[in-house]
């Protein structure tokens, strides 16, 4: 039986959605026993230092590479083994792309409905400094970095690859000052001290940069003179404070409250542009945005007789993009977080576009939202929930709605494969799943599915088959 602190020779076969390289043991004992060991990938052979055992699995640390895989590379990250934000940039992008394809399809691989092979991974054009929005903690120290992997240890860290590289003055003149006004950071054990987390969004096609400091207070010390330091920074054009005083890991309160410059930053998307408020949903990866709303949209054929539903709409990116490219009837986007709305409204009338309603509700009042305001059934719906995903009961409720097509987007495929079995015991046909990296380097992967409505000679095939396995099983 393997013991915490046993130093096994082992070859690194698999990953996880984790980014663990996964290796397997087997002994007199155990067979084929999973051992999760961090910084590995596919490929390694190492010396592997146990640190937990449990039931049906351990974790073990690397104590010696032995031969690397041909598809390890140097890390340019120097905390990468400790930062708890990249977990791939040991290994080449090729070989990234390869994982989080079969990732993909490992989550759909034990569900019982019938689905088509997932595609290759489309690449991002842009692999580093490409995340538009990030949140910082605050080091007990007064320092800006980002938690060590599972845990709450902030590792000091202002060169992240990922983020862009005009965040890094205003981390320097946020810190400065802290330090010169003696602002007490946040202990989340003790909940105690003022100064949370730094937030920042920048618009790349502006150059705007909004900068918020979330604390736990109603007021941040001296907080005219953070704006005032802040407005020195040319790309900075608006200053917001968050007031988050609960208890936990939630990083944003509902407050947000301007001190300085413009409300809302402005960006560009798919030939649009768009305002946007702090608390409102933007993908981080603008230029893969770009090519997944493409591809998702067109993938939709989207004709003038169709009215379409877009359901999670946030600020409207999808809504609109789809009503720039397409000419159907009406669009419609429906989101729960108020602000998003009215940012929602007013991006569609800076973009001239009239054939849109955008309404603020809980997306499993769908039905009643669009019968309340004399909509017409969508025959296309768009959905792009967040990580827990749309669960039965909205899923049910799409299907009852009995669009042709719904184009699934998801950043959590697991779950995403978990509500396509609503729709496919629905008669909703999977046309093809498609995995796009959103986020580079990082275990995280975004999905694309294209569901239509079977048609009649479909279920006649479905039932010939059902009756013909229901025969072999007996």
């Amino acid at each position: 039986m393997l013991k915490k602190n046993q130093i096994l020779t082992l070859t690194i076969n698999g990953m996880t959605f984790a980014g663990f390289g996964v290796a397997h043991y087997s002994d007199e004992e155990l067979s084929r026993f999973a051992i999760f060991i961090q910084n590995a990938i596919e490929g390694d052979i190492i010396k592997c230092r146990i640190v937990k055992v449990q039931k049906t699995y351990a974790y073990g640390i690397i104590e010696e590479i032995i031969e690397p895989s041909p598809a390890r590379i140097k890390p340019k990250c120097p905390v990468f083994e400790k930062c708890g934000g990249c977990v791939y940039l040991n290994a080449t992008y090729e070989e990234e792309l390869k994982y989080k394809t079969r990732l993909a399809a490992d989550s759909f691989r034990n569900e019982t409905y019938s689905h088509p092979e997932v595609l290759p991974c489309e690449p991002s054009p842009v692999i580093e400094h490409y995340r538009n929005k990030v949140t910082y903690p605050l080091s007990a120290d007064g320092k800006f970095g980002f938690y060590a992997r599972n845990s709450h240890r902030c590792i000091i860290n202002k060169d992240c690859v990922q983020q862009y590289e005009e965040f890094v003055p205003v981390l320097e003149v946020a810190e400065r000052f802290i330090e010169k006004y003696n602002i007490q950071p946040y202990d989340e054990v003790a909940h105690k001290g003022v100064f949370r987390n730094l937030f920042m969004r920048r618009a790349s096609a502006t150059g705007e940069i909004c900068v918020c400091a979330i604390i736990n207070a109603d007021k941040l010390p001296f907080e005219e003179k953070f704006a005032e330091e802040m407005s020195f920074i040319p790309d900075v054009v608006s200053v917001y404070i968050n007031v988050n005083k609960k208890f936990g890991n939630e990083l944003l309160g509902k407050e947000f409250r301007c001190i300085w410059g413009k409300k809302k930053i402005t960006e560009k998307l798919c030939g649009l542009d768009f305002n946007i408020s702090p608390a409102a949903f933007f993908q981080i990866n603008k230029a893969q945005t770009e090519r997944l709303y493409s591809y998702a949209i067109d993938s939709a054929e989207i004709t003038e007789e169709d009215t379409v539903l877009d359901l999670y709409c946030g600020i409207g990116s999808i809504t609109l993009t789809a009503a720039s490219r397409s000419k159907a009837k009406e669009f419609v986007g429906i989101e729960i977080v108020p602000q998003a709305i009215e940012d929602a409204k007013e991006n569609a009338k800076i973009n001239g576009i009239e054939n849109v309603s955008f309404y603020c509700a809980d997306a499993e009042t769908v039905k009643d939202v669009l019968k309340k305001n004399g909509k017409a059934l969508p025959s296309v719906i768009i959905v792009d929930p967040p990580r827990k995903g749309l669960g039965k009961e909205t899923s049910q409720n799409i299907v009852d709605l009995n669009p042709k097509k719904v184009v699934y987007i998801s950043c959590n495929p697991l779950t995403q494969a978990q509500d396509l079995r609503t729709f496919a015991e629905n008669g909703y046909k999977i046309e093809f799943i498609k995995p796009f990296d959103m986020f580079p380097r990082t275990q995280h992967v975004e999905t694309v599915v294209l569901l239509s409505r079977k048609k009649a000679d479909d279920h006649v095939s479905i039932s010939v088959h059902s009756k013909n396995l229901k025969m072999r099983m007996n």
